[in-house]
């Protein structure tokens, strides 16, 4: 089995599922989030990001780069030009100040499991376990396939968090084994959807109906962001989704947060700034969802 590029294993998780987890997050995702807080996972690749608040302006980038992803501006500051990057890391290895940073690095199933055994007592201790997110995890149905296993054989429970876009009959034994499943619905209006995440939701629709009939644990995940999906109209339209279409009736509201924009622009992409609902506002929300008979739950 290939390695595959995983961009952070973030250790003792307390919001990705049950009791204390580690978190594997994969490279690669076909949608585009205006709002995404990972947008290192987007590419499949491993990535450079620079971080300008960091950058001393000593100048060792310019001298390394070939290719004039790094230059100085008028003012004296150096500015990353992402479309020019190819990503060879020669920039990284000179600068003194960690201000650019390589994301994701291809790993085997036996080194991440290796990783994973190091928590194994506090797994056993909390009813915690390993959550696979990204990116999308299931875009990498083998090696999901086999890590799933190996986790399984030595007693690690498993989830998945997934943006739900991916091809299903591929994954549908993996589907059905992993331990539990936290799926994303963002908008349910198709076109408002692919406004803001660059694809339509037909196959996450369909695909989170067809899960729901071969794994009783799932979980919808709702990033609630102002004027984008948190309206009466878009609530109602994801109950009656659920209720009428599938076996799912729990679901978490997650207010939106800006943890993605250093990121975007560290990346040289265009930072999108919305708006984060107030606590009002949510509990609105969470009620009016109780009345259609769905389950609010929280791991935060």
């Amino acid at each position: 089995m290939k390695p595959c590029n995983i961009f952070q294993l973030q250790r003792l998780s307390v919001n990705d599922g049950e009791g204390i987890r580690t978190t594997v997050f994969f490279k690669g995702c076909a949608l585009r989030c205006q709002w995404c807080a990972n947008p290192e996972s987007w590419s499949f690749d491993p990535q450079v990001m620079f971080f300008p608040h960091k950058c001393t302006g000593c100048g060792n980038c310019l001298t390394a780069c070939r290719h004039d992803a790094n230059v100085r501006n008028s003012k004296g500051e150096i500015n990353f030009v992402s479309a020019n990057c190819v990503d060879c890391g020669a920039c990284r290895g000179v600068c003194p100040a960690d201000a650019r940073q390589e994301m994701g690095e291809g790993m085997t199933i036996a080194e991440v499991i290796a990783q994973l055994k190091k928590d194994y007592i506090f797994y056993q201790e909390s009813g915690g376990g390993v959550t696979f997110s990204g990116g999308e995890p299931f875009l990498h149905p083998e090696y999901l396939r086999q890590l799933n296993e190996a986790c399984h054989r030595i007693g690690i429970n498993t989830a998945v968090e997934s943006c739900a876009y991916f091809d299903f009959e591929a994954c549908r034994d993996i589907v059905e084994s992993i331990d539990q499943i936290f799926f994303d619905i963002k908008i349910m209006d198709s076109a408002r959807h692919k406004q803001y995440t660059g694809v339509d939701n037909s196959r996450i629709l369909a695909n989170i109906e067809a899960a729901s009939k071969i794994n009783n644990n799932i979980i919808i995940r709702v990033p609630v962001i102002t004027g984008v999906n948190d309206s009466t109209e878009n609530m109602l339209a994801l109950s009656k989704f659920l209720l009428e279409k599938t076996t799912i009736t729990r679901v978490e509201l997650l207010p939106y947060h800006e943890l993605g924009l250093e990121k975007m622009t560290a990346l040289g992409l265009p930072a999108v700034v919305f708006e984060t609902p107030s606590e009002a506002k949510m509990e609105e929300l969470k009620q009016l969802l109780r009345e259609q008979g769905i389950e609010i739950i929280s791991f935060r």
